[in-house]
């Protein structure tokens, strides 16, 4: 018998699958002219001979260090649900003289940072690591600082301040982000590891929500 998180997941998979079949497919001319930019809301795509619904579209917009002036400039997260395996995976977005796309990895805390010493890291040791442009280390492998900003996270009509600090590893294939979440008093943290998409191999297949 299966257990409930099984059988959630298939019920899942199977009304997602219902639901692409209602929609209407993208075909002809403009189904090689559209990227992951034009998916929305309920949108379905293919990545890798894998199928994908977005559930959920978010967005940072980057802002002055104090997040009092935004600056224009926007990554854009889609959260989506796999079809063959039930997974929750989200993909980025942004435009900056051509479209780069990330798909999120694996999620850390600060018990799996190191120093280049081998010693532990926090949040308080954030703010150093970005101003002397050192480098953490997860399981063996190194990222270098790369960058760190501001930013207004919108989702749903609401807004929360996020300070992004960003790396990346010495091929540059794989990418770490340190999201620190301020608001209401309180300061959490989201660690995790992304890897670039090539735009071209993912495809829309239906538009979803506008």
């Amino acid at each position: 018998m299966l257990d409930t998180a099984t059988q959630k997941s298939f019920q899942e998979r199977f009304s997602a699958t219902r639901a692409l079949l209602k929609h209407d497919l993208v075909s002809g001319p403009d189904k090689s002219a559209l990227t992951i930019k034009n998916a929305g809301k309920k949108s379905f795509f293919e990545y890798l001979g894998k199928t994908y619904v977005v559930k959920d579209l978010s967005r940072y917009e980057e802002t002055s260090d104090d997040f009092k002036k935004k600056q224009g400039y926007f990554i854009t997260e889609l959260a989506c649900f796999c079809l063959e395996t039930g997974e929750t995976v989200y993909f980025e977005w942004e435009f900056d003289d051509s479209l780069e796309v990330c798909m999120t990895l694996d999620r850390f805390t600060f018990r799996n940072l190191k120093d280049d010493e081998g010693g532990p890291i926090d949040e308080d040791d954030l703010d150093e690591i970005a101003d002397t442009r050192d480098r953490v280390v997860i399981n063996g492998e190194s990222f270098f600082y790369e960058d760190d900003w501001a930013s207004i996270y919108s989702r749903d009509g609401k807004e929360e301040r996020v300070y992004m600090y960003e790396f990346e590893n010495e091929t540059g294939t794989l990418f770490l982000t340190i999201e620190e979440w301020s608001g209401e008093g309180r300061e959490e943290y989201q660690i995790y590891t992304s890897s670039p998409v090539d735009p071209k191999d993912i495809t829309l297949i239906t538009k979803g929500e506008v």
